[in-house]
Parts: structure tokens; C-alpha cells; sequence
């Protein structure tokens, strides 16, 4: 929790929480998902320059006790949004993809009177872990905390220093992704040495550089590789 959060719940009036959901949906070639529970001002709720777009959420369970189990909170979303109903359909009910909740003062929103990007809650990490629910209008999806283990089996995959993804593959048209686990979609292209590759021949060398090279020196990694494993 940001010092200024900490602050500010401690006042005996407060300004409303504005919770945002992101959902990264990047191993389907759609990026990141932003979503936040009602308009604000009539539009999207917009933080640290990115927009949420409002969109029928209810979200329920994700109190912690410290106690039992981990939450396994449900999210509720409406299917009335024929492009999200196309991509669950089409993408595995979304199992696995990632969900973070954010929560900040409505103030502190980019157009808010005190604009802060670092002015949130402790950010809630889950992943999608099954399709609970589906009706003609909603879909409900039981979440469970990222660093939920239980009932997983160790070892879960072989400790490799090399990516163990499944890379996209040239038809001699187009790229195609069945059965494709990296979720690398752009259109930079690489041999496996790292240099420069002509359209149609990219292909990763499966190091932490070559997934450096397609998701920037900075960026969320998705490597499936154990890159310090033979330093042990």
C-alpha cells in the first residue's frame, strides 16, 4: 500500500474506491483487457494513462481472512459484449489468463482533483481458474490467488534453461498460432541468433534475450525458461 493510501484511510471521510480489473490476454493476440466497474463522468475510469472501460462487473469474495483456504473470489461479466463472448468461446473459457485488481481513490485518477499513479491499494494478483457459470447475459469465473498451489502436482514441468513455449510458425502466407503457447503476436521478427530476420522467418532461440527482443528490455516476460538454473 502506497504511503499516501495508508494516509488517507486513516481520515474520517474518504473518497470512493474506484476498483479496475486488468485481464492479460496477450497469449491470445489481445493484449491487456481493462475493465472498471460503472463510468466515471460518463466515460472510462482512465489511471496511470491507461483506460478501463466500463463495463457490467460484479465482483464478489475477495475479502482475506488469514485463515483456511485462499479466496476464490468470482467475477461476474456481462456476455453481452459480443467481441469478449467471442474471444472466451475461442480461447478456452480464458483459464490461466491473469486478472490483477487495482484500487485507488477516485481523486487520484487522471482526471481526479489529486492525480497520482502511485497512489493505489495493494494490487490483488489471480488467475482464471475455471468458467463457474454461462447464461444468455452473464458469465461468472471463479479466480483463484496466483499463488494458490494446492492440488499441484511438483514438478509441474521440467526445469529447463531454455523456453519451453510453443512458437508461432509460417505457412508460407501467414504466422499461425493453433496450438501455440507463446503469446508473441507483433510484427518485429527475429532469427535465433537475435538479428534482424526477412517476414516469414522469424523464429525464437528460446533464450531470456530473444524474449527480451519481442516484449522490450522492461517489459512482463513470459518465459517458461529457468535462466539461472545452471548457476545453481
Amino acid at each position: 500500500m502506497s504511503g499516501i493510501i495508508a494516509r488517507e484511510t486513516q481520515q474520517l471521510t474518504q473518497d470512493a474506491i474506484v476498483p479496475l480489473f486488468e485481464l492479460d490476454c496477450r497469449r491470445y493476440g489481445e493484449g491487456f483487457l481493462r475493465f472498471c466497474l460503472e463510468p466515471v463522468n460518463g466515460g472510462p475510469a482512465v489511471f496511470n494513462g491507461y483506460q478501463y472501460q466500463p463495463m457490467p462487473i460484479k465482483a464478489e469474495g475477495f475479502s482475506w481472512s488469514g485463515q483456511g483456504a485462499a479466496a476464490r473470489p468470482m467475477l461476474t461479466i456481462t456476455a453481452m459484449d459480443l467481441a469478449f463472448l467471442s474471444l472466451v468461446l475461442s480461447a478456452d473459457d480464458l483459464i490461466g489468463v491473469p486478472v490483477v485488481r487495482r484500487r485507488t481513490y477516485r481523486k487520484h485518477l487522471d482526471d481526479g482533483s489529486d492525480p497520482d499513479p502511485e497512489a493505489m491499494f495493494p494490487e490483488d494478483h489471480y488467475v482464471i481458474e475455471r468458467k463457474q457459470a454461462q447464461n444468455r447475459t452473464t458469465i461468472t469465473f471463479e479466480l483463484s490467488v496466483d499463488m494458490d498451489q494446492e492440488g499441484k502436482k511438483v514438478p509441474a514441468r521440467q526445469v529447463l534453461r531454455t523456453c519451453t513455449h510453443r512458437y508461432r510458425w509460417w505457412d508460407g502466407s501467414q504466422y499461425r498460432y493453433e496450438g501455440v503457447t507463446c503469446p508473441y503476436a507483433g510484427t518485429g521478427e527475429w532469427g535465433p541468433s537475435g538479428s534482424a530476420a526477412a517476414p516469414g522467418d522469424d523464429k525464437c532461440g528460446k533464450g531470456l534475450s530473444d524474449c527480451r527482443l519481442r516484449f522490450g528490455q522492461n517489459g512482463v516476460l513470459p518465459t517458461r525458461a529457468f535462466p539461472g538454473v545452471g548457476r545453481v
